[in-house]
C-alpha cells in the first residue's frame, strides 16, 4: 500500500469497493469519477493493479488519497483471484462491493445492490442479461454458467459476473486462488449464507482490451473439481473419490468387453485393452485417496481444526 500507515487513516468507512484492475490506464480515471457519485460520502476505494505493463499504475497514482482511493500493485500479474484477496484483506467497511475496471459495470447500479443485501442476503451478485461482449465470450459465458447451476444447484444466471455486493464477513472468509473467483456464490451459498441476483446493465468496452479468452473457460472447468471437493464433498470427500472411481472403472470394463467381441480392429482393439486396464487398475488409487482424505478430516475434527459452518443466530 502506498503512502498509508493505518494511524493515519479516517474512520471506518460505510462502503470499501475493491477493483482489480490489469492494463486499464484509459479507464481507471474515468471509472473513480463515477464511483464517486455513486457512492456515500463515507467510503473508500481500493484499485490493485495485478501487474499491469502500461500506463495503469501511473493513473492511478494520480488518484491516490489518504484513506479514500487506496492502491495496492502487485510486481507480477497474479490473477483476479489473488486481487480480490489482496482487496478483501485492506477493506474497513462492513459492506464490499467489487466491479471490473473496464467501464463495463454502471456505478450507478450501486443502490440497487444495496436495497437487495438489505433484504438479509450475505451475497449479491449482478446479472448481465444483455451483454455487448464478443460472441465467443457470450457463449463460453453461457456454457460455464449452464454446467455451474446443475453441478453446484445455485441456479444464478451470471455466477461469474464481477458486479458483486458482499457484507464484508462473507469476503474475509474466503480463501480463493488460481481462478476461483468464479465460485464465489458457492462457496457463500455452501457456509450458509443466502445469495441473491440482480439484473444489471451492460455497457461496451470502449478501451482497452478484454483478458477472457476460451482457455480462462477450460481453467474454469479444472477448477470446478476442487470447488466441488471444497463444498459439496467437503465433509464426505471419499464419496466423490468413489463416484470417480466407479466411473472409470465401467468405463474401462465397458472398452475390456468391446476388445474381447474381436468386432475392433488390431491397433484398435490393442488400445482398448490398454485404456480400459488402466482405467479399471486406477480405480483402487482413486478409493484409496478417499479413504486418505476421509481420514485427513478426521484429524482434523479431533484436533478442532475443522473449519465451523458460520452461526447467523444463537439464543440460550
Amino acid at each position: 500500500m502506498i503512502g498509508e500507515s493505518p494511524e493515519a487513516m479516517p474512520d471506518n468507512p460505510e462502503i470499501s469497493v475493491v477493483v482489480p484492475v490489469r492494463n486499464e490506464e484509459d479507464n481507471v480515471q474515468e471509472l473513480a469519477r463515477q464511483l464517486r457519485q455513486a457512492l456515500p460520502s463515507s467510503h473508500e476505494v481500493i484499485f490493485v493493479d495485478d501487474g499491469s505493463t502500461d500506463g495503469t499504475w501511473a493513473r492511478l497514482t494520480e488518484l491516490h488519497e489518504r484513506g479514500r482511493v487506496r492502491l495496492v500493485r502487485f510486481a507480477a500479474g497474479c490473477g483476479k483471484s489473488a486481487a480480490l484477496m489482496a482487496g478483501f484483506a485492506r477493506c474497513r467497511a462492513p459492506i464490499i462491493f467489487t466491479l471490473d475496471g473496464d467501464l463495463q459495470d454502471d456505478p450507478a447500479e450501486i443502490p440497487r445492490f444495496l436495497t437487495k443485501l438489505a433484504g438479509g442476503y450475505g451475497l449479491v451478485s449482478g446479472w448481465k442479461k444483455v451483454r455487448h461482449d464478443p460472441l465467443h465470450k457470450v457463449a463460453a459465458s453461457r456454457v460455464f454458467n449452464f454446467v455451474m447451476r446443475k453441478t453446484s444447484g445455485l441456479d444464478l444466471h451470471d455466477m461469474n459476473c464481477g458486479f458483486k455486493c458482499y457484507r464484508a464477513e462473507v469476503a474475509k472468509r474466503l480463501q480463493i486462488y488460481g481462478d476461483q473467483h468464479r465460485f464465489i456464490p458457492v462457496f457463500a451459498a455452501d457456509w450458509g449464507y443466502t445469495v441473491a441476483e440482480i439484473e444489471v446493465g451492460h455497457r461496451p468496452r470502449m478501451h482497452g482490451r478484454s483478458k477472457y479468452g476460451l482457455s480462462r473457460l477450460a481453467k474454469g472447468f479444472a477448477d470446478l473439481g476442487t470447488v466441488l471437493l471444497r463444498t459439496r464433498f467437503k465433509d464426505r470427500p471419499a464419496h466423490a473419490f468413489g463416484v470417480m472411481a466407479a466411473i472409470g472403472a465401467s468405463k474401462g470394463l465397458a472398452l475390456l468387453v468391446v476388445a474381447a467381441t474381436g468386432w475392433l480392429p488390431r491397433p484398435a482393439e490393442w488400445a482398448a485393452i490398454a485404456l480400459g486396464a488402466a482405467l479399471v487398475a486406477s480405480a483402487p488409487a482413486m478409493l484409496a485417496a478417499g479413504w486418505v482424505s476421509e481420514y485427513l478430516l478426521h484429524l482434523d475434527a479431533t484436533n478442532g481444526r475443522l473449519q465451523r459452518p458460520a452461526i447467523r443466530d444463537a439464543r440460550d
